[in-house]
């Protein structure tokens, strides 16, 4: 025997009806939302894994590295905003591929250096020079990081007794790395592009060969955008500045 549903109940079925719609609709919105986030997440976690991945310096712990600096007793006119251009064989854009870590011992020069970090770079745009677009090439950059082993090797008799006696004389192990970089030179990032001003070097065997990114924070402008649109970034000053500022453009 069926039963009759008086108009009051009718408008509270309904209304009850209207809130589980509601209900249910804010829960597939909160989940395609969570869902959203989640995503957003995991792709942010994956672009810092690349990052990482492509750079070796970012599985250092902070608290490993002992940091230096050193004056810079290097010729560059920073009062000519075209000198590096003038003076440089080959200046491009190009895309820091990698940062494959620290070196102190050269095999262009065969002997110990200043400590360089190394990569891969992709070339984007030339502006002078024998480079191709879309060439990726090695590249090296005074400054780097090494370990405290390699640091200690690369230092001749005089240098090692100055730091045995000024640590009583004991061999420093404080720290696993050693940063060593000019004094005011900026730090060259993964994934990043930059104008650089450039070195082709060779060993003398011929089979290495690779680019010095020359003039430290002079020659090593970050860079937004392509062509003549191009911004690049005044490392002295932080502000955005036209390409025009360092590059010649026909």
């Amino acid at each position: 025997m069926s039963k009759k549903i008086s108009p009051m109940s009718k408008a509270r079925i309904y209304a009850l009806s209207i809130a589980v719609v509601l209900v249910l609709g804010g829960v597939a919105s909160y989940a395609f939302i969570a869902s959203k986030s989640t995503d957003n997440q995991l792709a942010q976690t994956a672009n810092r894994s690349q990052s990482k991945t492509n750079d070796a310096y970012a599985s250092i712990p902070s608290g490993d590295i002992q940091r230096s600096t050193t004056d810079a007793d290097i010729l560059w006119n920073v009062q000519d905003p075209y000198y590096g251009y003038n003076k440089d064989p080959i200046v491009a854009l190009v895309h820091v591929d990698s940062i494959d870590g620290g070196r102190i011992y050269s095999p262009i020069s065969e002997q110990y250096v200043f400590p360089q970090t190394i990569g891969k770079m992709t070339v984007r745009e030339v502006y002078k020079g024998d480079l191709k677009s879309g060439e990726q090439v090695s590249y090296s950059r005074p400054g780097g990081t090494v370990t405290s082993d390699e640091y200690w090797d690369s230092l001749n008799k005089q240098q090692q007794d100055k730091m045995l006696h000024l640590n009583n004389g004991k061999k420093p192990t404080e720290k696993k790395y050693v940063q060593d970089k000019f004094t005011d030179d900026i730090d060259i990032e993964a994934a990043k592009d930059y104008v650089v001003f450039l070195m082709p070097q060779s060993s003398k065997d011929a089979k290495h060969h690779e680019y010095l990114i020359d003039g430290l924070q002079y020659g090593l402008r970050e860079a937004r955008g392509s062509g003549a649109e191009m911004t690049v970034l005044n490392n002295d000053t932080k502000k955005w500045e036209s390409l025009s500022s360092i590059v010649k453009l026909n």
